[in-house]
């Protein structure tokens, strides 16, 4: 990452406001606050309670009842709180272009995975993640290590990919729907699928199917555009990162066109997303914070 600052700084840093932020919220994020998805009995034996006219008869606990002169007692089971949050992180060439190192969508992408990895430290439960492009490139299960997350921004950090890598939300999202997945697992999941969501895939659909199982969120990693670029320098070609198509274009009338051809293909989505009520969380450098990211997370898993 071409930035004014070195990994350890930037994680120690990430690391200081994370920290400072969830040492208050500790029983209200990612902890005690997420019942399985499975409704019904849990894993654990919590208590035996007596059973009311009425209850359902299948979790009577024949052995214990015998000690009773009368009546029968119920086997009361905690549902399972430990959570897996899987993080898609797309790799492909137009999160790692941008008009200025700051505004990079890697680094607000390794921000946001740096505040939901060391909030799940916190809290002892499980990050996994799958980083793609047009196909799957690499799948981390789910792990609590330390030494294993630092690794991981590390090497986010040092990323480049390859040139002219095209995104593809499609194969990610068919592993989150696929048994391997998450899709047959009494663990509480979360997805969140980190993308600029430029691509041609019709991609909404497979999200909507995920969700029938387990929240997944959408975060869309925007970074605005200059207003003025390059004044009166004339016509100038560019060189698309993902297609590597060359383009001459007049500046001012470019940056229009994509402004306007991004807030359309964006409005589209919200209104398809909105409609099924799926949650899509929209950050930018301007408007992200460590305090809104966790909370939004934390009302996702109530």
């Amino acid at each position: 990452m071409n930035l004014d600052v070195d990994f350890g700084t930037w994680y120690a840093d990430i690391t200081r406001r994370v920290d400072l932020r969830i040492r208050d919220r500790m029983q209200t994020i990612m902890q005690g606050s997420h019942p399985s998805i499975w409704r019904g009995r849990g894993d654990d034996f919590d208590s035996f309670q007596p059973h009311t006219l009425g209850e359902e008869t299948t979790h009577i606990d024949r052995k214990a009842s015998e000690r009773l002169e009368d009546g029968f007692l119920v086997r009361k089971l905690r549902e399972e709180r430990m959570l897996d949050v899987w993080i898609a992180v797309d790799l492909s060439a137009s999160m790692w272009t941008g008009f200025s190192p700051e505004g990079c969508k890697q680094r607000l992408l390794l921000d946001i995975v740096a505040v939901v990895g060391r909030s799940l430290l916190h809290q002892q439960d499980q990050l996994g993640v799958i980083g793609f492009d047009r196909t799957i490139r690499t799948v981390l299960e789910p792990f609590r290590s330390e030494k294993a997350f630092v690794n991981l921004l590390q090497t986010l950090w040092e990323f480049q990919p390859e040139p002219g890598t095209t995104t593809s939300l499609l194969p990610a999202l068919q592993f989150f729907a696929s048994h391997k997945g998450t899709g047959h697992t009494k663990r509480k999941r979360l997805v969140l699928v980190l993308s600029d969501f430029d691509t041609e895939d019709d991609w909404i659909p497979a999200v909507q199917r995920i969700r029938a199982t387990h929240p997944i969120v959408p975060v869309w990693l925007e970074e605005p555009l200059p207003q003025t670029l390059f004044a009166n320098a004339g016509l100038l070609t560019y060189r698309d990162v993902e297609t590597g198509a060359y383009a001459t274009v007049e500046p001012g009338t470019w940056i229009e066109w994509v402004q306007a051809h991004k807030r359309r293909e964006q409005e589209r989505c919200l209104a398809q997303l909105e409609a099924t009520g799926t949650p899509i969380l929209l950050v930018s450098q301007e408007t992200f914070s460590v305090d809104r990211l966790i909370t939004f997370l934390d009302e996702q898993l109530l």
